[in-house]
């Protein structure tokens, strides 16, 4: 094969694995029931007049929720409308790594498993199809940060279009999540440094002007009234040590293997490596910069020294979001990133790898410890491949079976007219969400109680693992349970529902 039709070969298998990630994600999103936060927003955020989208709240997620509001109305409400911004930054997200791990390496080998890793981490792909802000505003921050790189790789566009551009990114990042506050601060500051070294008959003024003015519009016309009107302690979620920061995007990124693979020779080494993972590739990376500084590998040329800049941008990015996030949990008790609030540390982290591995290698060991950076991330993107799945969001598992439990309900409304349902919590928001969308049923709106069970029902719709001694007291007969979870409908014997198992 002549070297053309190998660099062929090579993008054609690079650009399917993103169309794939982008099927994959499209699949998700019409398949997986709807889960709490998701209908939490349609119900009080979208499926109200238009002024409700600015209504501050935690759970609102401004940008996409109006971007879910124009959908919903253009399309009309279904799993795929609601979820449309969600798969408009996945989108956006992929189309960015494709064009950042091009610019990183040449070495296909790395170029592919970087790619995967920042488009397959299990983590990263819920956030692509949940209908919630994080995988948007991730996707506007990595193409804030790709804007230099297009400036540097391409030659254009020019530098004050540029700033700008990054500054609308990041404006849009924030506003589709306002947890992403301290990165994009992060992110504004390392850009605008950029920039300013790179003026050339440009004042410094002009240029700052280009980087702020953009991005300080957005987020005064998008969210200028919710956080004006911000309730104090409506930020609660977040993690209280650094420690346990780290292990939420750490069980996140590394969750269950498909259990169809248990059976395999697979299964076994990939769940074998796969809390040494990050370890080896820490190591690594920390041997690598340090050989690379010795040998001279950074300042060999150009391009090495641009990506060690590159390089030191990301972590720095990283670093300094974690450093003002601390100081504000220190100081003003605002918790720390947790899971999916801290999400956008594993695209930034996961470039400084695939950055450091890209590096050129003059000396021997440098060339060594760059072939095992690559090769830990191959058995990263092999482990993510082997996580894929379609039935539920690791957040939100609790929900994976609601859209079956809510066919079962409207079957019992159809042909035994029982509308008198008592539903635990967990399940309120997302059955709703399906009444709301079917209008065929009889129910009156789910309601949250306190307490949340009373005894006399005829059916049930609650955990049969937290409610188990309920369930005994009342004598309950389940006639559903989970695949995914541990939802369960029951019923009282002997009443108007047979109480033998159905399905959906």
């Amino acid at each position: 094969m002549t070297l053309v039709n190998r660099r062929v070969v090579q993008e054609l298998c690079l650009i399917l694995t993103g169309l794939f990630a982008i099927f994959w994600a499209i699949l998700r999103a019409s398949v997986q029931a709807i889960t709490i936060d998701e209908a939490f927003t349609y119900l009080y955020f979208v499926a109200q007049p238009l002024s409700a989208v600015w209504e501050p709240n935690s759970n609102n997620h401004v940008l996409h929720s109006l971007l879910m509001w124009i959908a919903t109305h253009i399309l009309g409400t279904s799993n795929i409308s609601v979820r449309t911004p969600a798969l408009l930054g996945a989108i956006l997200y992929i189309v960015v790594c494709y064009f950042l791990c091009k610019s990183i390496t040449e070495q296909f080998s790395l170029r592919l498993a970087l790619f995967v890793c920042l488009t397959y981490n299990p983590f990263i792909f819920d956030y692509m199809v949940a209908a919630r802000g994080y995988g948007l505003a991730d996707a506007f921050l990595l193409a804030a940060l790709a804007v230099p790189v297009w400036h540097r790789v391409k030659g254009r566009p020019p530098l004050r279009v540029s700033c700008a551009l990054a500054s609308l990114a990041l404006g849009l990042s924030f506003t589709a999540n306002f947890s992403f506050a301290f990165v994009d601060l992060a992110a504004f500051l390392a850009i605008g440094t950029w920039a300013i070294r790179r003026r050339e008959g440009d004042s410094i003024a002009s240029v700052a002007g280009f980087s702020v003015v953009p991005g300080l519009l957005v987020v005064l016309l998008l969210g200028g009234y919710p956080l004006a009107n911000w309730r104090e302690g409506d930020l609660w979620w977040g993690a209280h040590s650094l420690r346990e920061m780290r292990l939420s995007l750490t069980q996140a990124s590394f969750y269950q293997l498909d259990p169809r693979f248990r059976e395999s020779g697979w299964y076994g080494v990939m769940d074998f490596l796969r809390p040494r993972f990050l370890r080896y590739l820490a190591i690594l990376c920390c041997v690598q910069v340090v050989a690379t500084r010795l040998d001279g590998s950074w300042l060999q040329d150009d391009r090495s020294r641009w990506l060690g800049r590159f390089a030191a941008a990301l972590a720095g990015i990283a670093a300094l979001s974690v450093t003002i996030s601390w100081l504000a949990f220190r100081f003003y008790h605002l918790p720390l990133p947790l899971g999916r609030t801290g999400i956008f540390l594993i695209p930034l982290c996961t470039l400084v790898a695939g950055v450091i591995g890209a590096a050129p290698a003059r000396s021997l060991v440098s060339q060594w410890v760059r072939h095992g950076i690559t090769a830990v991330l191959i058995c990263m993107a092999c482990y993510f491949l082997l996580c894929l799945r379609l039935s539920y969001f690791r957040e939100y598992q609790v929900d994976a079976d609601v859209k079956d439990v809510y066919s079962i309900l409207a079957r019992f409304n159809h042909t035994y007219g029982v509308a008198d349902v008592e539903v635990t919590g967990l399940y309120v928001s997302s059955l709703n969400y399906y009444r709301a969308l079917s209008k065929r049923e009889t129910f009156p709106k789910f309601e949250l109680k306190v307490p949340e069970l009373t005894a006399g029902k005829p059916i049930y719709v609650l955990s049969g693992a937290i409610w188990r001694e309920f369930i005994e007291k009342e004598g309950l007969m389940t006639v559903y349970r989970g695949n995914f979870s541990d939802v369960v409908v029951a019923v009282r014997p002997g009443g108007i529902i047979p109480a033998r198992i159905v399905k959906p």
